[in-house]
């Protein structure tokens, strides 16, 4: 397996897990190809632009729909969140090098959205007693 993660037998909690590492690193990856094969094929600025969008778009979506079956199980717990910081900074700086500035905090908007979803599991367990 790729990917070691402590998650419990549920197989839907399990492949959410999976999707969000994997929409963690798909833009720093494919900014990293395009860095190594920029001399090769010596892209024009807008392509360059595009690709990076590109790999930003689809990690996104990798990250939001494993997001939707982190809610779907309830598994807010399974230390996933480090891996949607991580991925966010670094698609972040994907998003940043193309040059549109203003683009830049949208992947922060997972992470941020998954710590506040387990700030407020964490506190309605502590307030029915459980921990």
């Amino acid at each position: 397996m790729f990917f070691v993660s402590d998650v419990t037998s549920d197989p839907l909690l399990a492949r959410s897990d999976k999707r969000i590492r994997w929409g963690a690193i798909v833009p720093p990856l494919g900014f990293c190809l395009a860095g190594l094969t920029g001399r090769l094929f010596n892209p024009g600025e807008e392509t360059f632009i595009i690709e990076m969008l590109t790999f930003s778009v689809i990690g996104q979506l990798l990250v939001w729909w494993g997001l939707w079956g982190l809610h779907r199980t309830r598994g807010w717990d399974s230390d996933v969140l480090f891996y949607l910081w991580v991925g966010g900074v670094l698609t972040a700086i994907t998003v940043t090098s193309t040059g549109i500035l203003y683009l830049t905090p949208i992947p922060l908007i997972a992470p941020a959205t998954a710590w506040v979803a387990r700030a407020r599991l964490r506190r309605g367990r502590e307030e029915r007693g459980a921990r």
